[in-house]
């Protein structure tokens, strides 16, 4: 009796194993059948250097901004954001988006509004810039603190054809908006995460 009813488990043991594995391997079937869920809306920003609410600091200087408030600029998905520090002498922004960050100070002097379309060129302070881009975008406020520049603007990027300036030019429908800086590699900067904010958190009132 003793051996038949050690036979009896371990059989059973057989049997119970193969049905577990059967049914694994089926729900990894399942798993690629089905693939990866969509993205969820965090999504859309992965790849970005910053966003609203980060702190970035200039790894050099120690200077930081914290990313208050700003615009967010979109053509079918946002491109662009620019952000504005409250704390910072005179008016400080970071204009980011994917790979791409820009140290900024606000030039309100540099080009007389109204002004609809940004210029192929133009000279600052007797520096020439070159446009490097230009996108028709529409415009999201972000925080606190953003420039009223209205919901549609014209994005401008320029780049100094001698050293490393550059400029960023908002023709918004409202206001127009200009600012000169700096590009910041990857070794020149450091973001502190501001927790759950969002790029696309609409302005606060």
């Amino acid at each position: 009796m003793t051996v038949l009813a050690d036979a009896l488990v371990v059989a059973g043991g057989i049997f119970l194993g193969r049905v577990l594995a059967r049914v694994v391997v089926r729900r990894k079937r399942k798993s690629v059948a089905v693939g990866p869920a969509s993205p969820g809306p965090s999504d859309r920003f992965e790849g970005w250097p910053a966003r609203l609410g980060d702190v970035l600091v200039r790894r050099v200087e120690r200077d930081e901004a914290w990313l208050a408030g700003g615009l967010l600029f979109a053509e079918e998905s946002p491109v662009a954001a620019l952000f504005v520090a409250p704390e910072g002498v005179g008016e400080r922004a970071v204009y980011v988006r994917p790979g791409f960050v820009v140290w900024l100070s606000a030039a309100p002097g540099a080009l007389t509004p109204p002004l609809r379309e940004p210029p192929s060129s133009l000279e600052v302070d007797g520096t020439r810039f070159d446009r490097s881009r230009r996108l028709p975008v529409r415009v999201q406020a972000m925080g606190t603190g953003a420039p009223a520049v209205g919901d549609r603007a014209v994005l401008g990027e320029y780049t100094a054809r001698a050293g490393v300036d550059r400029l960023v030019v908002v023709a918004g429908a409202d206001a127009l908006w200009v600012g000169r800086g700096a590009v910041l590699s990857d070794g020149e900067y450091e973001v502190l995460p501001g927790g759950s904010a969002t790029l696309d958190v609409p302005r606060s009132t």
